[in-house]
């Protein structure tokens, strides 16, 4: 994984009709709009709400069942590239997973080049090869978020696909190909 500059994923976004609205200084939200040729899925944990689009499919999940429909969800969207954009900035992520991920050489790496980009939201590159790292950072947000700047999208490159962890809520997923949003549905009703 490799920190980018945003500018790099410009093009990404408005090819997908992602738009981003930043609802104070500390946050960032990104949207997938496209009328309806786009579909929303929340899969959120219960009790909680993750302010899901109007015509999101809504599934229930009791929060111990989260992590394992995002690990089938990663080996399902790893065959390409992926971009992960913090919804606050990389600091109140790093700082969350520091000791969840402590033992792990991969994030350790990425963490000591991070020092520059904690600060910012200029977004993660993650390649095929990074499918554990994910696994395992998705995992220790899951675990140890707390607060909605802890959150993390994600986005596919090539298949037009955005994920996005809501700390304490669930997950918000917006797909522009009815192909693989259906094969997500699958895996989240399993």
């Amino acid at each position: 994984m490799d920190f980018i500059k945003a500018e790099e994923i410009r093009d990404l976004l408005h090819d997908y009709g992602i738009e981003q609205d930043r609802p104070d200084d500390d946050h960032v939200t990104l949207r997938m709009q496209g009328g309806e040729s786009v579909q929303y899925l929340s899969v959120s944990i219960t009790g909680s709400d993750p302010d899901a689009p109007e015509s999101a499919e809504q599934q229930t999940v009791t929060e111990d069942l989260l992590p394992s429909i995002v690990e089938h969800l990663l080996n399902k969207l790893h065959h390409s590239q992926m971009v992960l954009v913090p919804v606050g900035k990389w600091r109140s992520i790093f700082d969350i997973v520091a000791f969840s991920l402590a033992e792990n050489e991969e994030w350790q790496r990425i963490d000591a080049a991070a020092s520059v980009e904690l600060n910012s939201r200029d977004p993660l590159l993650a390649n095929s090869g990074d499918l554990h790292l994910l696994e395992e950072l998705f995992k220790a947000l899951l675990r140890d978020s707390d607060s909605s700047d802890q959150g993390l999208i994600l986005i596919t490159v090539g298949v037009p696909v955005m994920l996005e962890l809501v700390p304490g809520m669930g997950l918000r997923m917006s797909f522009g190909n009815e192909a693989i949003a259906a094969e997500v549905r699958e895996i989240c009703a399993a």
